[in-house]
C-alpha cells in the first residue's frame, strides 16, 4: 500500500474545501427559495404573525400601540422600532404580511453579507466568510424557519451585526458611537439586546477608554433617550409592556441546562466544539485586550438567547443570536487550523486541518432537512380562504382569540390577540388586568359577539361555553391550515350564541 503524500492529502483538502463552500451555498439558496416560495401567502406561518401584522396596522392608522389594554387591543412585549420601520415598507406596499416578511428576507440577506465581512476581515480569506454564512443559512430548519417571517428577529440581528462590524473594524470615535446608535437601536427593537451590550462595553473599556466614552454615551441615549420618548408619548405605557411585564415573566423550572442540551449542543455538537476552541484560544493568545472581543461577543450572543429560552412560551427564535456567533468562531477556528497546516513543516496539521474540514462538513450534514415542509400548500391555501368566507358570513362581529387577521381579512373588525391578553393575565396583579379581564368577560356573557372562535389549544372555553354553543367544526381535514412552524394552533369551532 502507498503512503499518503502531502500532495494527495492537498488535493483531498482541495476537493472538500469545494464541497463545503458548495454546500454552504446550496444551503443559502435553498433558504432563499422557502421565502420566495411563502413571502405572499396571505395566511400566518406562524401564530404571531397576525399579530404583528395589527400593530403594523395601528400605526399606519395613527392609533398607539402603547396604550390601556383593552377587548379591541393589547401590545406585544416587543419595543417599538420594528413596528416603525416595517410600517413604512407598509405604506408602500399596503397592509398585509407581505412588506413584514420582505423587511425579514431583506434583513437576513444583510446578515449573511455582515457574516462573511466580519469572518472575511477578521481572518483576510473569503472561504471561512463564506463557510459562516453557510453554516447559518443551515440552522433555517433548527429555528423553525424563522428567518423571513413577519416578526422581529431577523432585522433585530441585522442591526446586532451592524453593531459588531462597525465596533470591531472601525476605530474611531465616530465608528465607536455609530456601533452605539446601531446597539441602542437593537435594544429598541427587542430588549435582549441588553445581555450583548453590557460585555461589548467591557470590551470597548478594556480595549481602548477614548472610544468607550462614545460607545457607552450613545449606547445610553439611544437606550433611555428611545424608552424614555416612548414613554412619555405612551403615558406610561411603553414602560408597563417593554419593561414591568417582561420583567415579571415566569421561567420554566429546570430548563436552565435545557437550553445546552436541547437546542445548541444536538444543533452544533462540531462548530460548537470548534467555537469554545477558538474563543479559548483568543483568551490565551497574548494579543492582550484584543483577545478577548470574540470572547466577550460570544458571551453576549450565546448568554442573551440562554436568559430568553427558559421562559414560558419562548420559541426557538431566541436561538439565532447564538447560532450566528457559533458559526463566525467556528468559520474563524477553521481558518487559523487551515493557515497552521499551511506553514506546518511536517504532515501532523495538515492532518488536523483535514479532519476538521470533515468534521466541519460533517456538521453541514447533520443540519440537512426537507426545504417544502417549510411551504403551506395549496390545500392549507383553500382551507384559508374557505375560513375566511365562513367568518364573513356571520352576522355581527366574530372573536378569532389567536388569529385576530382573520376576521379582519373577512372585512370584520380585529380584537384583542390571546397571547397579548394572556401576558396582562399571567403577568400582571394590578388594576390593568382586573379592568382587561372584565371587559372581557363581559363582552362574553353579554354575547356581544355574532360567533367566537374556538381554537384547537381550547382558550378559555369553559367561559365561552355559557353564552356560545357548538355550531360546526371548521375544518373537515385534520391536516390543513396549521402554521408551519411555531405554536401548532388554529381556529377550530364556530360557536354561536345561546
Amino acid at each position: 500500500m502507498c503512503p499518503v503524500t502531502q500532495t494527495d492529502l492537498g488535493r483531498v483538502r482541495w476537493t472538500l474545501a469545494g464541497l463545503l463552500t458548495a454546500t454552504c451555498i446550496f444551503y443559502i439558496l435553498a433558504y432563499l427559495f422557502v421565502a420566495l416560495a411563502r413571502m405572499n401567502y396571505p395566511f400566518e406561518l406562524e401564530w404571531m404573525e397576525g399579530g404583528m401584522v395589527d400593530h403594523v396596522r395601528r400605526i399606519l392608522a395613527g392609533q398607539p400601540i402603547y396604550a390601556k389594554p383593552s377587548l379591541d387591543f393589547v401590545s406585544f412585549l416587543y419595543p417599538p422600532l420594528y413596528y416603525m420601520v416595517a410600517a413604512a415598507f407598509a405604506k408602500i406596499l399596503g397592509p398585509g404580511f407581505l412588506p413584514l416578511r420582505l423587511l425579514s428576507l431583506l434583513s437576513s440577506l444583510g446578515i449573511f453579507i455582515l457574516m462573511y465581512r466580519i469572518v472575511r476581515r477578521e481572518t483576510g480569506a473569503a472561504f471561512p466568510g463564506v463557510l459562516a454564512a453557510g453554516l447559518f443559512a443551515a440552522t433555517y430548519d433548527r429555528v423553525g424557519g424563522w428567518f423571513d417571517l413577519a416578526r422581529v428577529d431577523s432585522f433585530y440581528l441585522l442591526l446586532l451585526l451592524a453593531c459588531v462590524y462597525v465596533l470591531r473594524f472601525e476605530r474611531s470615535a465616530t465608528g465607536a458611537a455609530i456601533a452605539g446608535l446601531l446597539m441602542g437601536a437593537a435594544f429598541l427593537t427587542k430588549q435582549s439586546a441588553l445581555v450583548i451590550a453590557v460585555p461589548l462595553t467591557a470590551y470597548v473599556l478594556l480595549a481602548d477608554l477614548k472610544r468607550a466614552a462614545w460607545f457607552a454615551g450613545s449606547v445610553g441615549i439611544m437606550m433611555v433617550g428611545g424608552a424614555m420618548l416612548a414613554d412619555w408619548r405612551s403615558d406610561g405605557w411603553f414602560h408597563y409592556y417593554c419593561l414591568y411585564l417582561p420583567a415579571r415573566h415566569p421561567r420554566i423550572a429546570g430548563e436552565l441546562f435545557a437550553f445546552w442540551t436541547r437546542d445548541l449542543l444536538p444543533a452544533l455538537p462540531f462548530a460548537g466544539f470548534a467555537a469554545v476552541t477558538y474563543a479559548a484560544g483568543r483568551l490565551f493568545s497574548g494579543k492582550g485586550r484584543e483577545g478577548i472581543f470574540f470572547p466577550l461577543l460570544a458571551l453576549g450572543m450565546i448568554g442573551s438567547a440562554w436568559s430568553v429560552r427558559n421562559m414560558v412560551g419562548a420559541e426557538v427564535n431566541n436561538l439565532l443570536p447564538a447560532f450566528v456567533v457559533v458559526s463566525m468562531l467556528a468559520a474563524i477556528g477553521l481558518h487559523h487550523v487551515r493557515q497552521f497546516a499551511t506553514r506546518a513543516r511536517d504532515g501532523r496539521w495538515p492532518r488536523v486541518a483535514l479532519a476538521t474540514e470533515v468534521l466541519f462538513f460533517a456538521q453541514l450534514a447533520m443540519l440537512a432537512y426537507n426545504p417544502t415542509r417549510h411551504i403551506p400548500t395549496a390545500a392549507d391555501r383553500l382551507a384559508g380562504i374557505k375560513l375566511v368566507d365562513r367568518i364573513a358570513a356571520v352576522h355581527g362581529e366574530v372573536f378569532v382569540p389567536h388569529h385576530g387577521y382573520l376576521a379582519i381579512r373577512a372585512g370584520k373588525r380585529g380584537f384583542v390577540h390571546a397571547l397579548a391578553l394572556d401576558n396582562v393575565h399571567v403577568e400582571d396583579d394590578g388594576p390593568a388586568r382586573r379592568d382587561l379581564e372584565a371587559e372581557v368577560g363581559k363582552a362574553i356573557a353579554d354575547k356581544r359577539f355574532g360567533a367566537i372562535l374556538l381554537e384547537s389549544d381550547r382558550w378559555h372555553e369553559t367561559e365561552v361555553l355559557r353564552s356560545y354553543e357548538f355550531h360546526e367544526l371548521l375544518f373537515d381535514r385534520p391536516d390543513v391550515f396549521w402554521p408551519v412552524t411555531g405554536a401548532r394552533l388554529r381556529p377550530e369551532t364556530l360557536c354561536l350564541p345561546r
